[in-house]
């Protein structure tokens, strides 16, 4: 059986667009793969951790999403372990307390469109394990473009950095 090359050239994208973003396949529950016995194991440290080297009984959180026209049309879910916090819209802020410990952070995109500046595959999910002890944390949410799919990375910045995208917003 011979296949043409106009099946190949139109099969092979195809198979790329299909493949290209594995968080597709939970979109209700993005986070949902992750074990509750994980889940508990990860609060008796947080709570072993606090006991320990903490001053503080709460943080803040601060999250910024400056503009960005390659996802303008994206809104990124925000995730402070598997509870969503917030939906960060182009351009916006959002705030958010916990108390002291590791948390993972995760950002995820509903349903993105699968555009050339965004990777094949759209936007997958983000995340990352971060240990808060002090008051006050500052984060922005950058898009990182890939092949298959791109990602809406969370970057710790300085208080002034924060300051300076949170006018641009206000």
């Amino acid at each position: 059986m011979k296949i043409s090359k106009v099946t190949i050239a139109f099969l092979l994208p195809l198979c790329l667009f299909l493949g290209g973003c594995e968080s597709i396949k939970n979109i209700t529950d993005p986070l949902g793969d992750d074990k509750e016995e994980n889940k508990d194991a990860k609060n008796e440290t947080n709570e072993a951790n606090e006991s320990r080297e903490v001053k503080v009984d709460q943080i803040n959180l601060y999250f910024v999403r400056p503009a960005d026209p390659l996802t303008i049309g994206q809104d990124v879910e925000l995730y402070v372990d598997d509870d969503e916090v917030g939906e960060l819209s182009y351009s916006t802020k959002i705030q958010t307390t916990v108390k002291p410990g590791t948390y993972e952070l995760a950002t995820k995109v509903g349903w993105s469109l699968s555009l050339p500046v965004t990777g094949l595959g759209g936007a997958c999910k983000f995340e990352g394990d971060y240990k808060f002890t002090e008051e006050n944390y500052y984060f922005k949410i950058v898009f990182d473009p890939g092949l298959l799919c791109g990602e809406h990375e969370i970057i710790g910045i300085l208080k002034s950095e924060y300051s300076d995208l949170a006018a641009d917003i206000d």
